[in-house]
């Protein structure tokens, strides 16, 4: 199934958001941009690019290594690529990530420190994001999840920390543009669109429950459109007292699927029906028109012979 979404979030930076999938199956997916892409925004939500994990080195990687052969970074520990080789910080991080462990530390490795990676996160403090694109699910009850902080999974835990070098300013003021489970068509219902909410404090969670029907649109030329749509309601949870909790800012879609499907059906009148409806129409019209003369009729009867019994007497 896909979950086509565009959500804004205007006070929260692309580098510290995640994008997680859980499902009742135990299945989790983590930082799923594959199919997303992360727009950042300026404070005033102007748009400034696509957000990359990749940076252009403040100082270029040394040709060689010190033992004169081609220069193959070091992945610190981290479960290496198929070259063998982290020649850039992203690219340690995600050797650190496949290994489960946090990036706690990026001043400490060669290829960040070279390409000014803790400056370049602190630079977007203040900046907004905007997420757009897909993601693909399983058919099963989960929830979606925009969170702060890096995504580590480990050991069937799954958690989010959001690391001392990363941007510090933030919340979760969010609008949804679109949210959508599957194919679109005319009369689908997507309650969420549009919905705006302002977060009240850093550590507010915003929760969207859904309940997902399946739609079936049959077309007179014998297309069959199978999609969704959804009924949703709302919780706030955060404030002054989450501070001291574990809880992390974030927002969430949960959704559940119904067993139920909606057929919409496409029909075309004939021409014997129209002019069925309009003898119809015709014969309704000098019915009435029968009954109304035959009231004045009537009526002029009565008020004839009143006038005639009033002469004679």
């Amino acid at each position: 199934m896909l979950i086509n979404l565009d959500i804004t979030l205007p006070h929260a930076p692309c580098v510290l958001l995640g994008l997680d999938v859980l499902d009742s199956s135990g299945d989790t997916q983590i930082n799923l941009f594959q199919h997303v892409t992360k727009m950042r925004l300026t404070s005033n939500g102007t748009e400034i690019g696509a957000y990359s994990t990749e940076a252009k080195a403040a100082v270029p990687p040394p040709a060689t290594n010190a033992d004169g052969a081609a220069y193959c970074g070091s992945c610190y520990g981290g479960i290496e690529p198929e070259g063998g080789c982290c020649n850039t910080c992203d690219a340690v991080h995600q050797a650190y990530v496949r290994r489960g462990w946090a990036f706690t530390d990026p001043d400490a490795i060669e290829q960040c420190v070279r390409e000014g990676y803790t400056a370049r996160m602190r630079s977007m403090d203040g900046e907004g994001c905007r997420m757009h694109g897909f993601v693909e699910v399983g058919k099963a009850a989960g929830n979606l999840h925009i969170l702060a902080g890096e995504s580590i999974k480990l050991g069937g835990e799954h958690t989010h920390t959001v690391y001392d070098y990363m941007p510090r300013n933030y919340d979760m003021t969010h609008t949804i543009h679109r949210l959508a489970f599957g194919s679109e068509f005319s009369a689908q219902s997507s309650p969420l669109d549009g919905v705006g909410k302002t977060a009240q404090s850093k550590h507010a969670q915003f929760q969207y429950f859904t309940k997902i029907v399946g739609s079936e649109v049959r077309f007179l030329n014998g297309t069959v459109l199978r999609s969704n749509q959804y009924s949703a309601t709302e919780f706030v949870r955060g404030d002054a007292r989450a501070a001291v909790s574990r809880r992390t800012p974030g927002l969430f879609v949960m959704f559940d699927i119904s067993p139920m499907r909606v057929i919409y059906t496409e029909h075309q009148r004939s021409l014997g029906s129209f002019l069925t409806s309009v003898c119809a129409i015709v014969g309704g019209i000098f019915t009435v028109a029968r009954l109304v003369d035959g009231v004045v009729f009537r009526a002029e009867r009565v008020l004839k012979e009143k006038r005639q019994l009033g002469k004679q007497i």
